[in-house]
């Protein structure tokens, strides 16, 4: 995007600027699913929106345009960008939009005064859609957990131009492949079922608290009438969330209704009806490709997922750098009823190409194949690959700090900052290590203060650059 001035309210990135044409899409008010949540509320006399979830970028190119201003609202361009004040180099990924509306409000374009987290976003295009992930996720499809937050001071709806309503965007089919906003109080939504198999099954909804200690469940049943609830949960907070929940001993062949329901000191909230019907018995494999793992140069994990529909299946990937495949890992025989997840790890490949792949399972009722998807190998060489996973083994005095590496073919130091902010403070001893695969790095982390909110990240330099995993956080007792 543009380089704009960072002290003006104002701004205009490019991408907001190609928004002159509204896209070929209508107004959506639909149920969010997953993916990416950013709510915005008005709290006192500020809007604040806070944003978490995962993505899936399947489909969506990467394109590094930096930097760019998070803090941005741009309601009547369909645009909002939530995490850090100040310009931000993060990556881009462009693709062509599949549903969503053309914008959440008449308003123009206005900058957060203060902000914190990942920096995540989007922009409705014409002709394409712009979504904004952190730096380290553009190697990977899948992008989460991710959070964040920021702050419109002295601002209301009105004085933004947001209309408040419940957004979604779309670029793909799967459960992460979108992006929503909720504006203003909204009640639990009730989510599509999935994992269906013959006698089980999860239920999804999403609910946002906002700031009240609020009990959730979902009841269901062969009618409208339910007969059956899930157990309890507990959520506080002011920030939408997805609530799902796995039940069994459910009837093969059958049609259940389920609804989300949240009680608080507000009252009662029902999430609308929905329906899934259960499998047969027994039948062919069902079975679903996941977004594959670490990426590195050479090599990269395949997941996905089976329901061997009640027969002994035998369930293996192919894969190759087309859709002809031509390359398949070793057989994997499973059996039962429920969804299992599976995953191959593979090498030998080559450096900067794309792989094609999907999981293919068969049994004495047929053959089924997963959806084709797609990743690319990282150049032979290059800045390493960081992710933070959380902490362990948490004391009131010490804790355990963990991530992964990619040295990404060249010699790398790496280590971890932690301290109560995110301006950290503190870094453990550096740790030297090369190679072209994942290594799990941790580091043990001594003289903390008791009942402390800590903020860590991992980070790593070798030749090529350096790069930081995302924040995350450890309280300890």
């Amino acid at each position: 995007m543009k380089r704009t001035n960072p002290s003006l309210q104002i701004i205009k990135p490019v991408v907001a600027a190609t928004l002159a044409v509204v896209i070929m899409c209508g107004l959506s008010v639909r149920p969010a699913q997953a993916g990416y949540i950013v709510t915005l509320q008005q709290v006192g006399s500020n809007v604040v929106a806070t944003g978490s979830g995962t993505l899936d970028t399947t489909g969506l190119a990467i394109n590094i345009e930096p930097p760019f201003a998070p803090g941005l609202v741009q309601p009547d361009a369909g645009a909002i960008t939530t995490g850090p004040t100040g310009f931000a180099a993060d990556a881009q990924r462009i693709g062509n939009l599949v549903s969503g509306p053309a914008s959440f409000g008449s308003g123009g374009q206005t900058l957060a005064s203060s902000g914190s987290g990942d920096t995540v976003g989007f922009a409705v295009g014409e002709p394409q859609f712009t979504l904004i992930v952190p730096q380290n996720c553009m190697v990977s499809v899948s992008c989460g957990p991710l959070s964040d937050s920021s702050t419109y001071a002295g601002a209301t709806f009105a004085s933004l131009g947001i209309t408040p309503g419940t957004y979604e965007w779309r670029w793909g089919t799967g459960p992460n492949q979108n992006f929503t906003i909720q504006a203003g109080p909204t009640g639990p939504t009730t989510n599509p079922a999935t994992l269906v198999a013959s006698f089980s099954t999860t239920l999804n909804g999403s609910l946002n608290p906002h700031g009240e200690t609020t009990t959730v469940e979902f009841q269901y049943g062969p009618t409208t009438s339910y007969g059956h609830t899930t157990p309890v949960q507990t959520q506080t907070g002011n920030t939408a969330r997805p609530i799902s929940a796995n039940i069994s001993s459910l009837t093969a062949s059958t049609t259940y209704h389920f609804r989300i329901v949240a009680h608080n000191v507000g009252g009662t909230s029902f999430g609308s009806d929905r329906t899934f019907t259960t499998l047969s018995p027994t039948g062919a494999p069902v079975v679903i490709t996941s977004p594959a793992t670490l990426l590195a140069s050479f090599s990269a994990t395949l997941n996905g997922s089976v329901d061997p529909h009640g027969l002994t299946t035998s369930v293996h990937f192919q894969y190759g750098t087309t859709t002809s495949y031509g390359l398949t890992t070793a057989p994997q025989s499973h059996t039962g009823n429920t969804y299992l997840n599976l995953s191959a790890n593979i090498n030998a490949l080559l450096a900067s190409h794309v792989y094609h792949f999907r999981i293919v399972a068969t049994n004495s009722a047929g053959t089924t194949f997963g959806a084709d998807r797609t990743f690319t190998t990282l150049s032979a060489t290059g800045a390493p690959v960081v992710t933070t996973k959380p902490a362990t083994n948490v004391t009131t005095s010490s804790a355990t700090l963990n991530g992964s590496l990619d040295p990404h073919g060249l010699t790398t130091s790496v280590h971890f900052q932690y301290g109560t902010t995110t301006s950290y403070g503190s870094t453990t001893p550096i740790q030297s290590h090369t190679g072209n695969t994942y290594l799990n790095i941790s580091a043990n982390i001594t003289g903390l203060s008791a009942s402390h909110v800590y903020h860590f990240r991992i980070v790593a330099t070798n030749s090529a650059g350096t790069r930081m995993g995302s924040d995350r956080t450890f309280t300890t007792p």
